[in-house]
């Protein structure tokens, strides 16, 4: 069938219809955008997704960093109280973190063995917090020589959610919360 067939038998709108979708079909200015709009807001989610961890991910280093610092203090004997110790972990890691005396939840602990009757981690919930806080118990060197260990316990809730991600954060932990500890034993 010819196209002078077609035409003859498409009469009124269908014509028009036709005519409208073959110069929309034939029409690619816009192809380059709508490639863009496709691809490109993946691509940009994908960033996203890339900086969000890598904030957390610097905060988790700095947070570590601070609590292991301070935890050096508290070691040899210069930081012997609780609010001592979380202005020297502040000091250091509340650069990048908003608010970090009024946020910053610890627990200092010292003890002759780990253990019931001795030192017990404090638990950390779900939700990013610490069992008990402000705790700085037992955590002086003995001049006796006898083994002193030391358990630090530090939580630092994120000032942010983020609703792209699943649970809201992109924590090693999955919970709201940055979390850091460490043990050792004093300096005598």
């Amino acid at each position: 069938m010819s196209r002078f067939a077609v035409t003859q038998r498409l009469t009124g709108g269908a014509l028009h219809h036709l005519l409208f979708a073959r110069r929309f079909w034939r029409e690619s200015r816009a192809d380059t955008a709508v490639e863009f709009a496709m691809i490109g807001s993946a691509f940009f989610l994908f960033i996203f997704g890339i900086f969000v961890v890598s904030i957390d991910m610097f905060w988790q280093m700095a947070l570590d960093d601070a609590v292991r610092n301070a935890t050096r203090q508290v070691q040899i004997g210069n930081i012997t109280t609780g609010p001592a110790f979380a202005a020297a972990v502040c000091q250091e890691f509340g650069a990048a973190a908003p608010n970090c005396i009024g946020s910053l939840q610890y627990s200092v602990q010292g003890g002759s063995y780990f253990g019931t009757g001795g030192i017990t981690a404090t638990s950390f919930s779900s939700s990013g917090n610490l069992g008990s806080t402000a705790t700085f118990a037992g955590a002086t060197a003995t001049a006796t020589g006898a083994p002193v260990f030391l358990l630090v316990q530090v939580a630092y809730p994120l000032p942010f959610k983020v609703l792209a991600v699943p649970g809201g954060v992109a924590t090693e932990n999955g919970t709201p919360s940055l979390y850091s500890a460490v043990a050792t034993v004093m300096e005598p």
